[in-house]
């Protein structure tokens, strides 16, 4: 591992990176979270297995794509190459992302939630305000580089309401659960002899947490929310509704 880079052995290694530029001029606290991960993870990956080398990328690439205001400074990317997408849809570029934000950029428009109704910081504090923390797991690894495809698990415990803007005037208001609330995707990524990601695809169901936050929805049947086919799935439109 000695010709790795130190986002691959290191969850924590952009934290390092005291002197570029950071959203809200300071490096973010990942303390809580990590601590979170470590007591709620569902698997434990073997120092240096493809699971172990991989959560440790995505983590870092996650820290930079939400706190880091430079491309160029983004280590675990190729920032001329990169673009992502979701379900198959359009491909966006590393400005797209760091613009609007990460939460915005993977679950764009649905019926329970706008992106486009949305900034970088309102993404952040509708899940930190509702959410104790937000941990993201690898749960399977599929194939290596440079092609990796892996499965991956997003959770936290809703200890608070939950208040997003839909737009035209509309609301989705939500009691907290105090339950663990959790979603699942698989992504493919493609990388350099960097390992730098030049490339991501995710494929999930982009409300399937939201639906689950929304369990005690106020001003409506509380089922209301989990009922009709949300997905960003370009077949959705002929896909029979669960």
């Amino acid at each position: 591992m000695a010709n790795l880079p130190d986002f691959m052995t290191d969850p924590n290694a952009v934290l390092n990176d005291k002197e570029h530029e950071w959203r809200y001029k300071r490096v973010p606290d990942y303390k809580k979270v990590n601590e979170a991960y470590e007591e709620e993870k569902t698997v434990t990956h073997e120092e240096g297995s493809l699971g172990w080398l991989v959560s440790n990328l995505v983590k870092n690439w996650e820290k930079e794509m939400s706190y880091k205001l430079r491309p160029d400074q983004i280590r675990t990317i190729n920032a001329e190459k990169y673009r992502f997408s979701v379900n198959g849809m359009e491909w966006h570029n590393v400005e797209d992302m760091l613009k609007i934000g990460t939460y915005n950029a993977l679950i764009g428009d649905t019926e329970l939630y706008k992106a486009s109704e949305s900034d970088f910081s309102d993404s952040h504090k509708l899940f930190k305000r509702a959410l104790r923390t937000f941990s993201w797991e690898v749960l399977e690894v599929y194939s290596g580089p440079p092609t990796v495809a892996f499965k991956w698990r997003h959770w936290g415990t809703m200890v608070g309401d939950l208040k997003v803007n839909l737009g035209n005037g509309e609301k989705l208001e939500a009691e907290a659960t105090n339950e663990v609330v959790d979603t699942f995707g698989v992504t493919v990524a493609k990388v350099n002899e960097k390992f730098e990601i030049e490339q991501l695809e995710t494929f999930y169901d982009p409300s399937d947490l939201l639906r689950k936050m929304a369990k005690k929805r106020k001003g409506g049947n509380k089922d209301e929310a989990t009922t009709g086919n949300t997905s960003k799935c370009p077949f959705a439109a002929t896909a029979p509704t669960q």
